[in-house]
């Protein structure tokens, strides 16, 4: 099975991004992602997606309560090419859970949002890549 490390964590006026990739190991979270995420399941490589050497990269947007740090929908804002690989980085991201409080309201206008940004929400951004 193929695993994912944790790369990098820069908040930006729009949005957190983390950025995760696709590895033979795995290294530890680095200090600023651990401050900020409770609960982090790395996205699983479909095994298929691997047989076949399928690889790429997406970006994903989650939708997070700020109070809460629930994430409760995930956009994708670019497709890593391939569905079963959007599907699982879908999967996984949609269980994350940051600290109560943690990420920065930030008011989104360059993405259009069902039902609409409220004050209590923010996105994240999380880049996933998949590679052999």
């Amino acid at each position: 099975m193929h695993t994912h490390r944790i790369l990098t964590l820069i908040i930006a006026s729009s949005a957190v991004s983390i950025s995760l990739a696709a590895a033979g190991t795995v290294s530890p979270p680095p200090p600023n992602v651990t401050r900020l995420v409770v609960h982090a399941p790395r996205p699983e490589y479909p095994e298929r997606a691997v047989q076949r050497g399928t690889a790429g990269t997406g970006v994903y947007l989650l939708r997070v309560q700020i109070k809460s740090g629930a994430v409760t929908q995930v956009i994708v804002g670019q497709s890593a090419g391939h569905g079963p690989l959007d599907a699982a980085a879908i999967k996984a991201l949609r269980t994350w859970r940051f600290k109560p409080g943690a990420v920065p309201y930030r008011k989104i206008t360059s993405v259009p949002l069902s039902p609409p940004q409220t004050n209590q929400e923010t996105l994240v951004k999380v880049p996933v890549t998949f590679g052999p």
